[in-house]
């Protein structure tokens, strides 16, 4: 669930949560506070909607801890909710200003010359803004997936969905960014550079 400890640990700190213990919670929100935002930004791409996101879905967890029966289901469980809050605040928010700036760290073979760190930063603004033309159901499963590193059963979990729709979702959503980017004639520059 979290790499910084072990999974009964985080059993222990979720039904401490669940009792109502606040220094519990606040250890909670702390280990987590990072991914979901950035899951957040990701989705959202801007850090005043992140952190929004961030602040809803933690008094989301703390009002409906109580409700979660099988603490091991804690990570999809805290996903679908840090979802559902990106796309209420997806739709408060007018659809051109979205995708502004990302954080993403990629790994690159080339060293970090002042070329290839603004080429990556580049690519990266590239990857945002097709991400943001896609829909939106695919757009979640591909950064919950390829940024946030779930598993297809996970993100199923989180989004209340099959595995196989999450697979389908998945690979339309890259096959939509590959003619994006095709139709930029971006595509060849990307995948062989």
């Amino acid at each position: 669930m979290n790499p910084e400890l072990p999974a009964s640990m985080i059993n222990h700190l979720i039904e401490k949560v669940k009792a109502g213990d606040e220094k519990a919670f606040s250890r909670l929100v702390g280990m987590w506070h990072k991914r979901i935002y950035n899951f957040a930004y990701r989705f959202a791409g801007r850090e005043e909607i992140a952190e929004e996101v961030v602040q809803q879905t933690f008094i989301q967890v703390f009002q409906k801890v109580s409700q979660l029966k099988d603490v091991a289901s804690f990570k999809p469980w805290l996903y679908r909710i840090a979802s559902n809050c990106c796309n209420n605040e997806g739709r408060k928010i007018k659809r051109q200003q979205r995708l502004q700036r990302e954080r993403v760290e990629t790994s690159w073979d080339d060293p970090d010359t002042p070329e290839s760190l603004y080429r990556r930063k580049e690519l990266n603004q590239l990857l945002l803004d097709v991400l943001g033309m896609i829909p939106e159901e695919q757009r979640t499963v591909i950064i919950m997936k390829e940024y946030e590193g779930l598993k297809f059963k996970e993100i199923a979990d989180a989004l209340g969905e099959s595995q196989n729709t999450i697979k389908s979702r998945m690979y339309y959503g890259l096959d939509a960014m590959r003619k994006i980017l095709s139709n930029r004639n971006l595509s060849k520059e990307i995948y062989y550079e």
